[in-house]
């Protein structure tokens, strides 16, 4: 077991980083308090990464944290409720497959503090040969006789026994003294600790909680009668010094010592030796009486814990500081809690939405009568079927309802009678239950890290391949509404890492990593022994990476950039065919790209990205990802005229292609205008540097969007001219300079492929001109009238009349009112 003083962690952030069952089924998480939004943000997509589908139990009075994800959840996360009253209180992990799975008790809560800061301790066995260790075929048959001493919803029902399932597919290992798993279903703790054979010449205990009267303590010493007794007391203890004072002075040697570290010391361990054998208890269950001396129907805690034969000392081997029995008092205690305050005699466990129905469980009160009726959003849910306490209440939604209006993950359902419940959670039961077809590697790396690893990268291509397996065209119409069919689809293929990054949603987590091998260091594969208080190592103590794309990026080896560039071009080729969901993937990745500097020369990153709009232009519009594809478009739009005004030497071609796809996006102005300001923001985030100007990010997309649309080819030439500019009418207006005729001539040249453009001189004498390639028509004041001058057959051009070379006699001269009205004749 790994000293306290140097655990860095606990266990199940580190066997979840570790993924060791790259392909697991299930995950299970039982624990007291629970933080959601700090689970989310550590181990969900860990667990996401191996296609698993993840439910957390916890205790219902302690939730500390809702979920942070947008939407419905896309796991469970089940509040439980003790029926004798006590505390839903143990710590567990169970990552499993058919044929492997590693199983942890312990002692810390699914919060920062138990899954981090706190110094903890956990038991971590592991199952992936011929056999698993008994214990596992214990807590399968505990986890199906848990729904018997807890209240929860029938999915919780449903995943247990899907988890004991999976513990029991080998048989259990017959080797000798294994850990044995203990809990309060049946009897007490206290009462399942193997009796020593011989006299015990210590008991060491540690825990952050005790019974003010210490009785717990006392029964423990009065069981094993030990020569010594060793109390190791964290900082912020919970007890009665005296109490504890008088209790263990009933050994004839009696130690207390408080760690040297500063950490709160969350663990539990009661540890007796007998000679040179040495057993301890860890677990959940602190030296109290509804943890060690009652049951769950009696009052007691539902408490789980594991009895391991020791080879070394676990307490004595805290460095700590001694304490004089006598002095307790002047140690850092903390008050008892006060009593539980009564909980609500009506509790909405969750709304749950199904495949066509929407579904919510609550929890009654024995005196309290069950509502009618439950209100969720405007949909009514009425009574369906009770089971004791249970009242479930279910109603088929309509194809637009939704139970979040705000886009979080806790909802409000009010009751028949005007009750009001907050903060209920919501899961979409359909997204929970999938396991994902093909993980992107984004489930657990970041995206600059994925791109930085050629493995990586590969798999997150083969991702979006399959993700191009994914046609909303193709899935049925039903009440659930379409944007939820589509997102469950994508996210069931390839996980909701990249359904993320498919709809601009940035990821904040930070990926950590644990060493694998570390993980087991004490067991060996396929050993049925344990590895107590496994270390996890924090994000802190890794190397440092880059964290920016563009750093990535410039980290590469010329091949390696040469390499990433041709992957590119052939996924846009090979995505001409693939379904929006895809396209706008692969999009998003191109422009992240452009705007990270993989492609230096405007004039290459230019044409990939006139590819991928040419796409999103032909694509087949889907009308639930509407405000994506016209966001991404906008943007895609705008960094194409960025990167064609970014050309020292402007290219014709691209310039003729722009003009082509402008004209094209023209035609859908209005779908443009409706891209919501808030996912053109969530798409925009990330690419500003060298390649699209640093403040790209700060541009007004919209307006720029309108401005490109509004234009013409003719604009963008125009634009090459000092002073020039392009009226309301496509008239163009030069300035008239030392000569108006050989200004306007010399206009009328560079804009020969705009064949008879109206052409105007200003700020001299005024005077208009039209040429076509052949024909040079010239109009100049007259008095009050106009003088038209027509050259016929010029095949040679006009350039070198601009600079000064007289124009032979025209072939025809009139007189006009008006400029135009010598052109029309």
């Amino acid at each position: 077991m790994t000293d306290w003083k140097d655990l860095l962690g606990a266990a199940p952030p580190a066997l979840l980083h570790a993924r060791l069952i790259p392909d697991a089924e299930e995950v299970l998480i039982l624990t007291y308090t629970c933080d959601l939004s700090f689970f989310e943000d550590v181990c969900l997509r860990e667990a996401q990464a191996a296609g698993a589908r993840t439910t957390v139990l916890f205790d219902a009075d302690n939730l500390t944290e809702g979920p942070h994800c947008a939407g419905p959840a896309d796991y469970l996360a089940l509040p439980v409720v003790c029926k004798g009253g006590g505390a839903f209180h143990p710590k567990l992990v169970v990552i499993a497959s058919e044929t492997d799975t590693v199983v942890a008790i312990g002692s810390g809560n699914a919060t920062a503090s138990g899954w981090h800061h706190n110094a903890e301790v956990w038991a971590a066995m592991r199952g992936d040969g011929s056999s698993v260790p008994a214990l596992f075929h214990q807590l399968a048959d505990w986890l199906r006789r848990l729904p018997d001493n807890v209240w929860m919803e029938d999915l919780g029902r449903d995943r247990l026994e899907r988890v004991a399932e999976l513990l029991i597919t080998r048989p259990p290992d017959p080797v000798v003294d294994q850990p044995k798993m203990v809990t309060t279903a049946l009897r007490p703790i206290i009462e399942q600790l193997p009796r020593p054979v011989g006299p015990v010449t210590q008991l060491a205990v540690a825990a952050p909680f005790f019974d003010p009267d210490a009785g717990a303590l006392q029964r423990l010493v009065d069981r094993f009668q030990p020569q010594q007794a060793r109390l190791l007391l964290t900082r912020d203890v919970q007890c009665d010094p005296n109490s504890l004072a008088r209790v263990v002075k009933r050994a004839p040697d009696a130690t207390v010592s408080t760690p040297e570290s500063s950490r709160y010391h969350h663990g539990k361990v009661v540890e007796w030796w007998s000679s040179d054998q040495g057993w301890a208890l860890t677990g959940s269950a602190n030296c109290s009486h509804a943890a060690l001396t009652k049951t769950m129907t009696a009052g007691g805690n539902c408490e789980l814990g594991v009895v391991s034969p020791l080879t070394a000392p676990l307490v004595t081997a805290v460095a700590a500081e001694p304490v004089a029995v006598s002095e307790l008092a002047r140690l850092q205690i903390r008050e008892p809690s006060p009593p539980a305050a009564a909980t609500d005699n009506l509790r909405v466990l969750g709304v749950r939405i199904a495949a066509d129905r929407v579904e919510a469980t609550v929890l009654a009160a024995s005196a309290g009568t069950p509502p009618n009726w439950l209100l969720v959003n405007g949909l009514r849910l009425h009574q369906e079927r009770a089971t004791g306490k249970l009242h479930v209440y279910a109603a088929v939604p309509d194809s637009d309802w939704t139970a979040i209006p705000d886009g979080q993950a806790l909802t409000r359902v009010l009751t028949d009678v005007g009750v009001e419940l907050r903060d209920v959670l919501v899961t979409d039961v359909v997204a929970a239950l999938s396991r994902i077809d093909r993980p992107s590697p984004l489930e657990h790396t970041s995206l600059p890290q994925v791109l930085a690893d050629t493995a990586h990268t590969a798999a997150l291509f083969e991702a979006l391949r399959h993700l191009a397996s994914v046609r909303p065209d193709r899935i049925p119409q039903t009440s659930v509404g379409r944007r939820r069919q589509v997102e469950n689809r994508v996210k069931s293929a390839v996980g909701p890492a990249l359904l993320r990054f498919v709809l601009g949603l940035n990821d904040g987590r930070i990926p950590t990593s644990a060493d694998d091998d570390d993980i087991f260091e004490e067991v060996g594969r396929g050993s049925s022994g344990q590895s107590p208080a496994q270390r996890a190592r924090p994000a802190s103590t890794t190397a440092a990476r880059p964290e920016t794309l563009a750093s990535v990026l410039d980290t590469l080896i010329p091949g390696q950039r040469a390499r990433l560039r041709r992957d590119v071009t052939a996924l846009i080729d090979t995505s001409q065919v693939w379904p929006l969901p895809a396209k706008l993937a692969v999009t998003r990745l191109v422009l992240l790209l452009v705007a990270g500097g993989l492609w230096p020369n405007a004039r290459d990153w230019a044409d990939l990205l006139h590819g991928v709009l040419v796409q999103l232009w032909d694509i087949e519009q889907e009308e639930s990802l509407d405000g994506e594809h016209a966001a991404l478009a906008t943007i895609g739009l705008v960094a194409l005229r960025r990167g064609i005004d970014l050309q020292d030497e402007p290219d014709s071609r691209q310039a003729t292609q722009f003009d082509e796809l402008r004209v094209a996006y023209q035609e859908w102005t209005d779908w443009l205008a409706t891209a919501p300001p808030e996912i053109i923001q969530r798409y925009r985030d990330g690419l500003g540097g060298h390649s699209l100007g640093l403040l790209f990010e700060q541009t007004d997309f919209r307006a720029e969007l309108r401005w490109i649309l509004g234009r013409t080819a003719l604009h963008d030439a125009v634009d090459r001219f000092v002073g020039a500019q392009v009226d309301g009418n496509g008239v163009v207006h030069v300035e008239a300079g030392r000569s108006a005729r050989q200004s306007l001539i010399a206009a009328l040249d560079a804009l020969r492929d705009f064949p008879d453009v109206h052409v105007m001189t200003k700020g001299g004498p005024e005077t208009h001109g039209w040429w076509n390639g052949r024909r040079l028509l010239l109009v100049t004041r007259s008095g009050a009238a106009w003088r038209a001058e027509l050259w016929k057959g010029l095949l040679t051009g006009i350039a070198v009349f601009s600079r000064g070379t007289s124009l032979r006699p025209a072939d025809q001269r009139w007189t006009v009112a008006t400029p135009e009205e010598a052109f029309t004749q």
